[in-house]
């Protein structure tokens, strides 16, 4: 668990616990946790077994790191089963989708830039 911090500038470093950090159902079987920096974000997911991420692309280089489950990823240069400890990189632009297979998934992916439409409402 995290220490509690006390922030002095916007170059200090922050130290976060997952546990505290606010979860919300984004679509059926998916829920996700979000850590923003300053131009990148952490997003953890928790995948439902059968759900799927249809295809889609976004101009944000992404990184997905399977911490449990596994995830077939589907993109244009193959399908590829993702267990844990595996990471795949998106680059901006690529289209890509996919579903948890055999299990449910929990998955935290990387983010750059921020991806705005994570951000909750102000």
């Amino acid at each position: 668990m995290a220490a509690s911090v006390s922030v002095v500038s916007a170059l200090d470093p922050t130290a976060y616990d997952w546990d505290s950090v606010t979860e919300e159902e984004v679509m059926e079987g998916v829920r996700r946790k979000v850590i923003v920096g300053e131009r990148a974000m952490l997003v953890m997911y928790f995948i439902k077994e059968g759900t799927e991420f249809p295809r889609h692309n976004h101009p944000h280089e992404q990184f997905a790191y399977i911490l449990e489950g596994t995830f077939r990823m589907e993109c244009d240069n193959g399908t590829f089963d993702l267990g844990p400890g595996s990471v795949m990189h998106v680059p901006s632009g690529v289209y890509h989708g996919g579903y948890a297979v055999g299990g449910d998934v929990v998955e935290v992916d990387v983010f750059s830039p921020i991806r705005e439409d994570y951000l909750p409402a102000s």
